[in-house]
């Protein structure tokens, strides 16, 4: 009865995995920069790339180039070293504005327009979704799936137009000496070429996880095999 009930539960897991939106481009990081859904390669500016993740000193990171516009959605899971003052995250403008989306400390921020609490930690891992609606203009941040602040965009400082479509992560402004920027790492970046909505925010596993619950299952199935032969 007990396998039964666990096989029921992972079976309904992997259900909301399945209805879950597909991204438009996934990069794992597990030693490729490439895309494994077939499109451009991310390009790497310092940094080094491991079997699992990529990991980046201050003022490195990862470019993107032609994916992304005024519609998207970005889900990524990092972790920085050290929390304290600016460190940019996503920069929207190819360096050419402050504007961007930050950690300021614990906090989320999208400067110079929102932010929240303390909700970061130095040294663990957080798992962030950006998604912005060109339709409405409104711009969304969440933190494991959570929202944390949401706002309408009228200036289009988070539309990836205009600066040649150009992505760039954990990197500021590479002509200033004051940097806001610091050391960490990246398990994977996906992107959509939608906005997504919070309940498809929610229900986008991270990697890893369903073929954690495969295993899960075939665990089910071979004890439930042992206990029939015995």
């Amino acid at each position: 009865m007990k396998f039964r009930s666990l096989a029921l539960a992972l079976s309904s897991a992997l259900v909301s995995l399945a209805q879950a939106a597909t991204p438009s481009h996934f990069y794992t990081l597990d030693g490729t920069l490439n895309d494994s859904l077939g499109g451009p390669a991310l390009t790497a500016l310092g940094g080094s790339l491991g079997t699992s993740d990529y990991a980046f000193a201050a003022n490195q990171g990862l470019t993107l180039a032609g994916v992304l516009g005024d519609s998207y959605s970005i889900d990524m899971r990092f972790e920085l070293g050290a929390l304290g003052g600016y460190q940019k995250l996503v920069d929207f403008k190819a360096g050419a504005v402050d504007a961007g989306f930050y950690a300021h400390g614990a906090e989320l921020n999208f400067y110079p327009v929102a932010n929240t609490g303390n909700v970061l930690a130095s040294g663990q891992w957080a798992r962030l979704t950006l998604t912005r609606d060109a339709a409405t203009q409104t711009f969304s941040s969440y933190l494991k799936g959570v929202l944390q602040f949401s706002f309408v965009d009228s200036g289009n400082l988070a539309s990836f137009n205009g600066s040649g479509q150009l992505a760039r992560f954990f990197i500021d402004d590479l002509a200033t000496s004051s940097r806001e920027a610091g050391a960490g790492r990246v398990d994977y970046i996906a992107t959509y070429d939608h906005a997504l909505s919070a309940a498809e925010v929610s229900a986008v596993p991270e990697p890893g996880s369903a073929a954690l619950l495969l295993a899960g299952l075939g665990l089910v199935a071979a004890s439930g095999l042992r206990r029939r032969r015995d």
